[in-house]
C-alpha cells in the first residue's frame, strides 16, 4: 500500500472516530437535557403546583428544544429531544419526583414512602412593632430584589422572607407564587444534608473526625477521608462539577439510579485537607453514609422528616430521592420560603427549637467556621463571604443555583431568604443582605 493511500485511510479513520465520538456526545447531552426537563416539569407541577406554560416559559431556558408530555392522571412527565433521547420522571406523594433511571417504574414505586406531617402548629408570626427598624429603607431593599432592571439579565425573584427575632419582618412574592408554594433550593439542600449528619453525630452514630464509614474505600488512599473532609469539600476526590456538558455532576443527577452510589466511586485526586474543591458528589456521598446508618429503607426515609422538618414545622418540605431511594442531598429539596426561613432560624438559635436541642452543641459554630484553602468563602456545607469586609462577617449562608439563599446573621438576629429563577445566577445577594442589615438599627 502506498504512503498516500495510508494517509487517506488514516484520515478517514480519524474522521470516523471523531463522528462516532461526536454522536455519542450528542446522545449523552440529549439524555441529560431531556432528564433535566422531565424532572423539572414534574417537580414544578406536582410538588410546587405551578402551571405548565409558566414552567416552560421560565424554567426550561437551558433546554428549550425538548418536547414535554404530562400525564396528569398518573402524575408523570416524559421529555423527548429530537428522538435521540426520551426520559421520564414520576411523582410519588411525600417523595416528590424521581427520574426513572436504570430501574423500572414498578421497582421504584415499590419503595416505602415518608411519614406525612400531622397538622403542625409551628407558624411564623409577623412583627407589628417596627421600632428600631428603618421601614422605608427596608421596603426599598425588598422592592429592589424584585426589580427587573436589565432585560438581558433577568433575575426573576420569586420570594423574599426576612425574619427578625424569629418573626416575619418582611415578606413578598412574585405574582405567580404564593406563601404556600414550595420552591426548589438546589444546593441549599447540601446544608440540609449537613444537618442530617449533625443529627447522627448527636445520636453518637457518626464521628466526623474519624474516617468515613465507606467499606469501598478501605483498601486504597481514600480510607484517610473523614466526614469532616467531606463536609468541608476538602476530601481530595476527583469530581467534575460542570453543568454545561456531560460530566460527573450531570450524569450523577440526571442519568444514574443512585447519586451517592455513583459519586463514591470517585478516585482520589489529592491528599485530604490539601485543596478545596466544590463538589455535589460529596454531598451525595454523605447521603449514602447517612442511609447506611439505618436498618431499613423506611427508617432512613423517615429520618429527616421526623427528626428535623416536623420538629420545626417545615410541613412543606419535600426531599426528593433518586431511583434507588436515596435522597439527592446535593440538589433536590423543595420548601416554601417561610419553611426555608425556619431552617435558617434553627441555625440562628444554635440548633435549639422550643427549648429542645435538635443539633449537637457546637454544630452551628462548626458549620459556620471557615474551611482552609477556600479563600474565606466556605465553611462546612455552608457558605461565607469573608472577602467582602462590608458584608456582615458573622453571616453564613445556604446557597443554591439560580440565586437561592438562606442567610443567617447572628449579630442582628436575622434570617434572610431569597428564592428565584435567575438564569445567569447573578442575583445581587450582597445588596439584599446589606440593605436588610442596615435597616435593622
Amino acid at each position: 500500500m502506498s504512503n498516500k493511500r495510508k494517509i487517506i485511510y488514516a484520515t478517514l479513520l480519524i474522521v470516523a472516530i471523531g463522528l462516532i465520538y461526536a454522536g455519542n456526545y450528542a446522545i449523552q447531552y440529549a439524555y441529560i437535557g431531556s432528564s433535566y426537563n422531565a424532572k423539572t416539569v414534574c417537580s414544578c407541577m406536582f410538588v410546587s403546583g405551578r402551571d405548565l406554560e409558566n414552567i416552560k416559559a421560565e424554567e426550561l431556558y437551558a433546554v428549550p428544544f425538548a418536547t414535554v408530555e404530562v400525564d396528569e392522571v398518573n402524575k408523570a412527565v416524559t421529555a423527548n429531544i429530537y428522538g435521540l433521547a426520551q426520559t421520564k420522571a414520576i411523582y410519588r406523594k411525600g417523595l416528590g419526583c424521581t427520574l426513572v433511571n436504570e430501574l423500572t417504574e414498578e421497582e421504584i414505586k415499590k419503595q416505602p414512602s415518608v411519614p406525612l406531617a400531622d397538622t403542625l402548629t409551628e407558624k411564623l408570626t409577623t412583627i407589628s412593632d417596627f421600632a428600631g427598624i428603618d421601614k422605608v429603607s427596608l421596603d426599598k431593599t425588598i422592592n429592589d430584589a424584585f426589580q427587573e432592571k436589565d432585560p438581558q439579565n433577568i433575575i426573576r425573584t420569586r420570594a423574599v422572607v426576612v425574619l427578625h427575632n424569629g418573626q416575619i419582618l418582611a415578606e413578598r412574592y412574585a405574582t405567580n407564587i404564593k406563601p404556600e408554594t414550595p420552591l426548589l433550593g438546589w444546593s441549599m439542600t447540601k446544608s440540609v444534608t449537613s444537618a442530617m449528619i449533625g443529627l447522627l453525630v448527636k445520636d453518637g452514630k457518626l464521628d466526623i473526625k474519624k474516617p468515613a464509614p465507606i467499606s469501598e474505600w478501605q483498601n486504597d488512599e481514600r480510607k484517610k477521608i473523614t466526614i469532616d473532609h467531606l463536609l468541608r469539600m476538602s476530601s481530595g476526590l476527583g469530581f467534575e462539577e460542570n453543568y454545561a456538558a456531560p460530566s460527573d455532576a450531570t450524569r450523577m443527577l440526571f442519568r444514574k439510579k443512585g447519586a451517592g452510589a455513583y459519586a463514591l466511586q470517585s478516585k482520589a485526586a489529592a491528599e485530604p485537607d490539601k485543596i478545596w474543591s466544590y463538589s455535589s458528589g460529596t454531598s451525595n456521598i454523605l447521603q449514602e453514609i447517612i442511609r447506611r446508618q439505618f436498618a431499613s429503607h423506611a427508617n432512613y426515609l423517615a429520618f429527616p422528616y421526623q427528626r428535623l422538618f416536623h420538629k420545626i414545622g417545615m410541613k412543606s418540605a419535600v426531599l426528593e430521592p433518586d431511583a434507588i431511594g436515596t435522597f439527592v442531598g446535593s440538589s433536590f429539596m423543595y420548601a416554601t420560603a417561610r419553611d426555608w426561613a425556619k431552617f435558617g432560624q434553627l441555625y440562628l438559635q444554635d440548633g435549639i427549637w422550643n427549648g429542645e436541642r435538635l443539633l449537637p452543641e457546637g454544630w452551628v459554630k462548626y458549620s459556620s467556621t471557615e474551611t482552609a484553602h477556600s479563600d474565606g468563602k466556605y465553611a462546612a456545607h455552608f457558605w461565607l463571604d469573608h472577602q467582602d469586609i462590608t458584608f456582615p462577617q458573622d453571616a453564613f449562608m445556604a446557597l443554591g443555583f439560580e440565586g437561592q439563599s438562606v442567610t443567617v446573621v447572628p449579630s442582628k438576629n436575622l434570617v434572610i431568604v431569597r428564592l428565584g429563577c435567575t438564569p445567569k445566577d447573578n442575583f445581587n445577594l450582597s445588596a439584599l443582605v446589606k440593605g436588610v442589615v442596615a435597616a435593622v438599627k
